[in-house]
């Protein structure tokens, strides 16, 4: 797997998370169906053949356990037309987003994402 380069980690603000759930992305004019590869409480990476341009105002929409909306808005920062290009080996496009605007229950749910991802790794 190839390793990032230090300062693309410097710019990360928070760690990721390898989850995956479904979205659906709205960019003003069409609605398409996404999924995380990975989140973090800033950003997340979502994979989706429907590419967009760096720079596009997006609104994402997860539906949570309990399904209730959960609502941020993000703009696309880096456009992949698979995921190999992004190290993350995968065979899918996507589009990494970094968060501009979140929601309480985002919150809630990164809260959620953290604890789930913490109680794993206490596991013997």
């Amino acid at each position: 797997m190839r390793q990032m380069s230090q300062s693309a980690q410097d710019r990360r603000g928070s760690r990721r998370n390898p989850i995956q759930v479904r979205l659906e992305i709205t960019d003003g004019r069409n609605k398409f169906p996404a999924r995380t590869v990975d989140v973090s409480r800033g950003g997340m990476f979502a994979a989706t053949p429907e590419l967009r341009p760096v720079g596009t105002l997006l609104r994402i929409k997860v539906t949570g356990p309990k399904g209730e909306p959960i609502l941020a808005v993000g703009v696309v920062v880096r456009c992949f037309t698979s995921l190999g290009e992004s190290g993350r080996g995968l065979a899918t496009a996507g589009l990494a987003i970094a968060l501009t605007s979140t929601s309480e229950s985002w919150d809630l749910f990164w809260d959620d994402v953290v604890a789930s991802e913490d109680e794993e790794s206490e596991l013997p």
